[in-house]
């Protein structure tokens, strides 16, 4: 096993690992995404989806880690995964807020603009009816005096017999018979209406387009607080996961010496068990050797017996039978093949990158997970070598199972909750003790180890 590196992990280490469920993360969404025409529901799902898919590759690297590195580092790799979607979403709603605040800010220019024109329209109304009143007021004079002289003249009695601006305008434009004074003041009166009717316009059309723009102001500027709303409330997200990664990496660097002792453990923990194993495997591998020279000497005395029992006068046959030769379990009906365990395969054997420690390691065994109490069975026929608590392996029983397919060989079974048997033979199927959760172990299964000439090989080859 590769010796891990020297304590004083730095955040770089944290990197790869982390790299590696970003790309796992990618390759999933790539192969499983989320239609364009899903809904954001469907999306957000598929994305937790593949974040806990990706999550449970990484989680693979951690087995016999402890419990609390274990969450700190699921709780860093998910930050990770989740970070780069959250800064996005901040960043599209900052810029949605951005584009509300923009166009509110417009439409407040906007109704100024209006407002401001309304007031001249208005100013600009006042200002005509003021001129027209003047006007008129000059007219009566002229009628007044006229009539001190000679009377009010045609032209101007019919003008100032209009009912209205409107009319007053109309006849105006068809009196000739004015002098030139007279047709001044009734030019300037008439082109007054005209411009009080122009201002009129305005400022109906201005006033109608400042209630729109007022409402329109309105509506506009609620859009861009609940904009500020939501980009304040991504950036906050952001802000948390930040802080969460930040609190799994001191716990990460806080465990570091405590990983590394553990992890020594462990390692020393099956290191000797291999040398019990090597050890037993020796005393196999000598009996096996006695066992066969064994029969071989019972096979030659037996050829010597039928060929001196053949020379004989006698002729007859010996009532005698052979002696029995011993068997090696490699003939055995199941052809060397050991039972499985109960639960599906949630990690398997092989060596993989510690993600905290950052150096390879081994996975001495195969993990199958059942409920905890689930009986666990020996493999095959066997003498029990150990039963008892070890460290990270907690309840673990070993089981020596002799010479299998021409080699020494036997079996280990980890985490156990407890043992049915603790020492003794055992047979095929026979129940040694029930699943559990103890020593390095975060979840009920059964570590499952085969070990060949004490060293661990992969179990998949044997069953």
């Amino acid at each position: 096993m590769t010796k891990p590196p020297t304590p004083g992990v730095q955040r770089c280490l944290l990197r790869p690992a982390a790299a590696a469920l970003g790309l796992a993360l990618a390759v999933s969404l790539a192969s499983g995404g989320t239609p364009a025409s899903a809904a954001p529901g469907d999306d957000a799902r598929s994305q937790k989806q593949a974040v806990d898919q990706a999550l449970g590759s990484v989680q693979e690297d951690l087995v016999g880690t402890s419990a609390e590195l274990q969450g700190a580092y699921a709780e860093y790799a998910a930050v990770q995964a989740e970070l780069p979607g959250a800064r996005a979403a901040a960043e599209q709603a900052r810029a949605e807020q951005a584009a509300a605040q923009a166009k509110a800010d417009d439409l407040a220019q906007r109704l100024a603009a209006s407002q401001t024109a309304r007031t001249a329209a208005a100013q600009a109304v006042e200002e005509t009816a003021a001129d027209m009143a003047e006007s008129q007021t000059s007219i009566g004079r002229i009628a007044a005096s006229a009539y001190r002289s000679q009377g009010v003249p045609e032209g101007l009695s019919l003008a100032m017999g209009s009912g209205s601006t409107e009319e007053f305008a109309s006849r105006t434009a068809t009196v000739s018979s004015l002098s030139a004074a007279e047709n001044d003041v009734l030019a300037d009166l008439s082109a007054d209406e005209a411009v009080r009717q122009s201002a009129t316009a305005r400022l109906t059309a201005v006033t109608e387009q400042v209630s729109q723009l007022k409402g329109e102001a309105e509506q506009q500027l609620a859009v861009a607080a609940q904009a500020t709303r939501t980009a304040e409330d991504r950036q906050a997200e952001v802000e948390a996961l930040v802080v969460r990664q930040q609190k799994a990496v001191d716990t990460i660097e806080a465990r570091q010496a405590e990983e590394q002792a553990r992890m020594a453990q462990l390692e020393a923990e099956s290191d000797a068990l291999g040398s019990q194993l090597r050890e037993i495997a020796a005393e196999e591998r000598r009996k096996e050797a006695a066992r066969q020279a064994a029969a071989a000497a019972a096979a030659e005395a037996e050829a010597a017996r039928r060929a001196a029992s053949s020379g004989s006068s006698s002729g007859g046959s010996s009532d005698r039978l052979p002696a029995p030769s011993s068997v090696s379990r490699s003939s055995r009906d199941t052809g060397g093949t050991f039972l499985r365990p109960e639960g599906p395969s949630t990690s398997p054997f092989g060596m993989r990158m510690h993600p905290i420690k950052h150096y390879m390691k081994l996975h001495s065994g195969q993990d199958f997970a059942a409920a905890c109490g689930t009986p666990v069975r020996a493999a095959e026929d066997g003498e029990i070598v150990s039963a008892s608590y070890n460290g990270s392996y907690g309840n673990i029983a070993v089981i020596n199972h002799g010479i299998v397919r021409g080699q020494p060989v036997a079996t280990a079974y980890a985490h156990m909750q407890s043992f049915a048997k603790t020492s003794g033979s055992v047979s095929r199927g026979e129940v040694i003790g029930y699943e559990g959760s103890t020593g390095g172990s975060t979840g009920c299964h059964v570590h499952f180890e085969v070990r060949v000439n004490g060293e661990p090989v992969d179990p998949l080859g044997w069953l």
